[in-house]
C-alpha cells in the first residue's frame, strides 16, 4: 500500500473512530414494560437504535435497578440478555422503576466539544398519575411527572434543576424540546396515545479521577419513559 493509501485509510478511520465517539455521548438508557415484564435498552429510542451484546450493550457493565413505591425502594436484579437488561420482577405496572449505570470509565469526549468526562446514566418508568408511584426524586439526576398533564420536573442532587433543556420523544419518534424554571418544572407536548421518552443532560464540573483517570466533569445523562392513554392512536 502506497503512502497516499496509507494516509487515506488512517483518515477514514480517524473519522469513523471520531463518529462513534460522538455518538456514543449520544446513547442513553431508558426502560420499556410490556405487561409485567421490563427491559433496559441502551441506544437512541428516535433513532430505532438498540445496542445488543455482544456489542454496544457490554459499554454497560453493570446496572442496577429497583422497584419503588410511595414507602419503600426494593433492589431488583437485572438479567443480561442480547437486546438489553431484562427486569427479573417488574412490580405492579403502577409502581416505577429506576436504573442507574455508574460504572462506566472516564471518557474522552473533547471532539464534541463536551471534554473529558465520567459519565452516569440514570432511568426511571413511571405511571402517569399512579396511585402507588413515588414522587420524590431517587436519583441523582430525575425526572418526574407532577399532577398536571404534560409537566414534568427536573431534580439534581434532590433539588429543582433550572435552565435544563428536556427533549420529549413520542411514540412515532416526533421530538420537542423545552426548557425548565426555576423550579424545575417544563411543559412538553403529549398529542398522542402511547410512550413517551423524556430525556436530560446536566454537566457537573469538578475535576477528578476515576480508576486511576482523570476527568473535568461529570456528565449525567437520565431519562423517564411514562405512556399516555389520552390524544390521537
Amino acid at each position: 500500500m502506497n503512502r497516499m493509501n496509507t494516509a487515506l485509510l488512517k483518515g477514514i478511520l480517524a473519522a469513523v473512530w471520531g463518529l462513534a465517539g460522538l455518538q456514543a455521548n449520544a446513547h442513553y438508557l431508558w426502560i420499556e414494560r410490556n405487561g409485567q415484564d421490563a427491559t433496559v435498552y441502551f441506544g437512541e429510542f428516535e433513532e430505532s437504535a438498540r445496542e445488543r451484546s455482544p456489542g454496544r450493550l457490554d459499554e454497560m457493565p453493570g446496572p442496577r435497578a429497583q422497584v419503588l413505591t410511595a414507602s419503600a425502594a426494593k433492589p431488583v436484579a437485572l438479567q443480561k440478555r442480547a437486546e438489553g437488561f431484562a427486569f427479573a420482577t417488574a412490580g405492579n405496572g403502577q409502581q416505577a422503576l429506576i436504573v442507574e449505570e455508574g460504572a462506566v470509565g472516564v471518557k474522552d469526549w473533547t471532539a464534541a466539544g463536551i471534554g473529558i468526562v465520567k459519565p452516569f446514566f440514570y432511568a426511571r418508568h413511571q405511571a402517569l398519575n399512579g396511585a402507588d408511584a413515588a414522587t420524590a426524586p431517587a436519583l441523582t439526576l430525575d425526572i418526574l411527572p407532577t399532577k398536571e398533564d404534560g409537566v414534568f420536573q427536573v431534580f439534581f442532587r434532590g433539588k429543582p434543576l433550572p435552565k435544563a433543556d428536556v427533549k420529549v420523544v413520542a411514540p412515532n419518534t416526533w421530538a420537542q424540546e423545552g426548557k425548565t424554571g426555576a423550579d424545575g418544572l417544563v411543559r412538553l407536548p403529549m398529542p398522542w396515545k402511547g410512550q413517551y421518552i423524556l430525556q436530560v443532560v446536566h454537566l457537573e464540573k469538578g475535576n477528578g479521577t476515576y480508576e486511576g483517570q482523570t476527568y473535568q466533569a461529570q456528565r449525567h445523562r437520565a431519562t423517564l419513559t411514562v405512556v399516555s392513554t389520552r390524544g390521537q392512536p
